[in-house]
């Protein structure tokens, strides 16, 4: 199975995405489709619908999440699940399918909230994923720097990621100064958790950039760069796992 991740910085705003937005998601041809800081986009679903079973959960706190499952591994369609998040801590959204190999497979989408607060977040996530009996896989953005994932997922899988790109070889940009409007920061925040049943790599995307003028240059990303960044406009790579059932 093919999956995409990607934070669509819609900031709370109801604006729609660009055509590059749902033309790269549509170029991956992925069988999951996971969006975090997504606010209902009927661009997005338009282009998805006749290939996907779509679902969305409530925007409690300002932004939802969409999950999108290719019909071709969901024959009989999706289960909602749970589209309510946990408050004070994470976005959230919990589907289930069965695949054509009669297998059930839980795909859980989560954005944590700011200020981030680990301690706070992680617990009842934890608790929540100790629950699921089948093979599952939840991805987000974390707010959680990878090389802590392990300390506060000690149980669960994080999957190998492959760094591909020397210029940017992590998932978002952490922040943008607001009076200088100047890129200070990237970080590694968005990841996949799994079930031990799963085999999984991902790696980190940013080619969209080149897509648009808005973005400060065409080739890169760099600290130091002027940017303003508009909502609807993703400031996070395009996550990109391939996941394979270990039989």
């Amino acid at each position: 199975m093919k999956l995409l991740e990607w934070n669509i910085h819609k900031m709370t705003n109801n604006i729609p995405v660009k055509p590059f937005v749902y033309n790269r998601i549509l170029g991956q041809e992925a069988d999951i489709i996971c969006l975090v800081e997504y606010i209902d986009d009927m661009g997005i679903k338009n282009k998805l619908n006749e290939g996907y079973w779509i679902s969305e959960s409530i925007a409690s706190s300002g932004n939802q999440i969409l999950i999108a499952i290719n019909k071709k591994i969901a024959p009989n369609g999706i289960e909602l699940v749970r589209d309510i998040e946990e408050d004070l801590c994470y976005n959230f959204l919990h589907i289930s399918f069965t695949n054509s190999s009669d297998k059930k497979i839980s795909v859980i989408g989560v954005r944590m909230l700011s200020p981030i607060n680990a301690t706070l977040q992680t617990e009842p996530l934890k608790n929540y994923l100790s629950k699921i009996k089948e093979t599952f896989i939840c991805t987000g953005d974390f707010n959680i720097k990878r090389h802590r994932m392990n300390y506060w997922f000690p149980k669960y899988n994080i999957g190998n990621l492959n760094y591909d790109n020397e210029e940017i070889n992590n998932s978002s940009i952490i922040y943008v100064e607001k009076d200088t409007k100047i890129i200070n920061g990237f970080g590694d925040v968005d990841h996949v958790l799994a079930s031990h049943d799963l085999q999984v790599e991902l790696k980190y995307e940013w080619d969209f950039i080149n897509d648009d003028d808005e973005y400060p240059q065409k080739s890169n990303l760099r600290k130091g760069e002027l940017w303003d960044i508009k909502p609807a406009y993703p400031d996070h790579a395009m996550l990109i796992a391939e996941i394979d059932i270990i039989y």
